[in-house]
């Protein structure tokens, strides 16, 4: 079992503005709070700078993580799923480091180290905003000397990166992206009908229920980890959230489609999102989408058992052209 020898708390107060001109050194604090996520990748590799900080953008002090590659290719900006955040997304940013790629990986408002009301949004908007704000930043201080920007996004970061696109009518001749990667993509989550007449109940009367930790992955160790060590896990469902994601689904269930390819991975155990009525949409929305199903693959396809989450990696690096 891992020791907890960081706060929180003092580890977000303490974050330094992220100027590009001079990125921030990594504190003793930061650096143990990065090892017990395992996500302290320059610690054994010269060629990787890593620099953690806050960004400003939409209102909130978002802690932001950026990796620099010696050699890079290109860069890539990760955003992660709702009660997520940037420590636990190792994995995928370890795979996009071995691509000789810059990472760049914020914590979404009310997440991780990040300012804002717990797990909680007034509108799916202020994502957008940020995530804007964000790809601009990239574009602006690392795509110049860098190459091209590839987006990969989990869960809600898939549906930040849906809205940006399809909002902007964003087509193949005018993308920023080089690459577009969503890992089971929310539109609908499971059970949303019932979901919504509950909220219209409930939100006169309550703020948020509690958080159920379910089976979201078949990695045993992830799953303990998170229920158990994991400090940064909020443990409640907000409903102001909810009623965010109500006014976004029916935007984007209106919006006019768009001929960007992009990159789908879904689990076929998925219980978080309703799947199998996502999938159709989402290929009338983007009709040159790739879709791959994981064979008994759930809602955690970042933090997936190995064979899956490389099954998936593997099917990535052959559609963004990094492997043939």
């Amino acid at each position: 079992m891992k020791v907890l020898n960081w706060d929180s708390v003092e580890l977000q107060r303490a974050l330094k503005p992220l100027d590009w001109q001079s990125l921030p050194e990594i504190s003793p604090v930061q650096q143990r709070y990065l090892h017990y996520y395992n996500i302290d990748f320059a610690s054994n590799n010269d060629k990787i700078k890593h620099h953690l900080g806050s960004l400003s953008a939409g209102g909130y002090e978002l802690a932001t993580h950026v990796y620099l590659h010696e050699d890079a290719k290109g860069t890539a900006l990760l955003v992660h799923g709702y009660y997520d955040h940037v420590g636990i997304y190792g994995g995928l940013i370890e795979f996009c480091l071995q691509q000789g790629l810059n990472v760049v990986a914020y914590d979404l408002p009310g997440h991780g180290l990040s300012t804002g009301e717990r797990a909680s949004i007034s509108s799916f908007r202020e994502y957008d905003d940020i995530f804007a704000s964000m790809v601009e930043q990239c574009q602006m201080h690392l795509c110049t000397n860098s190459g091209k920007l590839y987006v990969f996004g989990q869960s809600t970061g898939g549906a930040i990166i849906i809205n940006y696109l399809l909002s902007r009518d964003i087509k193949q001749q005018n993308s920023p992206f080089a690459g577009i990667s969503l890992f089971a993509p929310l539109v609908r989550p499971c059970g949303w009908t019932k979901a919504k007449i509950l909220h219209s109940l409930l939100r006169p009367f309550i703020k948020q229920l509690k958080r159920h930790f379910g089976p979201n992955s078949n990695n045993i160790e992830f799953l303990k980890f998170i229920a158990e060590n994991d400090p940064l896990q909020p443990l409640a469902l907000s409903v102001k959230w909810v009623g965010a994601l109500k006014k976004w689904i029916k935007k984007i269930e209106a919006s006019h489609p768009s001929d960007i390819a992009i990159n789908i991975v879904q689990g076929d155990l998925d219980e978080t999102v309703e799947w199998k009525h996502n999938m159709p949409l989402l290929q009338k929305k983007f009709p040159n989408r790739k879709l791959i199903i994981v064979e008994g693959g759930r809602h955690q396809l970042v933090n997936e058992d190995l064979n899956k989450r490389t099954f998936a990696f593997n099917w990535l690096e052959q559609q963004l052209g990094w492997k043939i």
